[in-house]
């Protein structure tokens, strides 16, 4: 391992103690309501800037469109009327920029949740397993992928013993030695579960679930890529 691997994987073990104790007080898993927000967030987010996202996950969740408990008609119709809308992002308004494409995932997940159960939270809570949960959402949630929806199941504090496998995370693994295929994104989860096994057993060595082992690496790539930027 390089030099500059060594101190990164010493950062990270720094801090993870840091996150596990901070998480370990949120245990309950959301309502009905933030499940809709959350996975409405994780679509919204591909290839546009987090705050946009939340902007237009927020946008939809005042509507009401997504966590009524039957088929809405309108679902599809009222979200591409929604992001087709200006969005207030910083004190400026800002236009999302795949609405067309979002609406009609949105609409197909909603669609899928119902046909399966009475809710997302009762589907969620139905499988015996968070991966079996992640399982479904990539093969049946439209626009969600392995990584959305390892941070869906995160974010609604269902479970850290998933990881989220992004650019930071697969450059963290190239310069530890962990994977030396680059950051080009993993969008199956064939090549996704590999990938998470190979970082859970670093988990282990570090004493740390998985899934704070990728948010610590998050945390400690960004700062090293901001430091590698000014000193440029």
């Amino acid at each position: 391992m390089s030099f500059e691997g060594r101190q990164l994987q010493s950062a990270v073990a720094s801090i993870c103690p840091d996150i596990e104790s901070r998480v370990s007080q949120r245990r309950d898993v959301a309502d009905e309501r933030a499940l809709w927000w959350e996975l409405s967030a994780c679509v919204l987010s591909s290839q546009v800037p987090f705050s946009l996202a939340t902007a237009a996950a927020d946008a939809i969740d005042e509507a009401g469109v997504l966590y009524c408990n039957n088929h809405c008609g309108s679902v599809g119709n009222s979200i591409h009327g929604i992001l087709h809308m200006p969005l207030k992002v910083g004190g400026r308004e800002r236009l999302y920029r795949f609405p067309s494409v979002r609406a009609v995932q949105l609409e197909r997940i909603h669609s899928s949740v119902l046909d399966n159960a009475d809710s997302l939270s009762t589907l969620i809570a139905g499988f015996a397993t968070a991966s079996h949960a992640r399982t479904w959402l990539v093969e049946n949630a439209h626009g969600i992928g392995p990584k959305q929806a390892s941070m869906f199941l995160r974010n609604v504090a269902l479970t850290y013993d998933l990881a989220i496998i992004d650019r930071h995370v697969l450059d963290y693994m190239s310069l530890t030695g962990l994977h030396s295929k680059g950051s080009s994104a993993v969008s199956s989860l064939k090549h996704y579960l590999p990938l998470e096994d190979v970082l859970r057993v670093h988990a282990e060595e570090l004493k740390c679930p998985v899934g704070i082992l990728d948010w610590a690496i998050w945390i400690v790539m960004r700062i090293a890529k901001q430091h590698r930027r000014y000193a440029q």
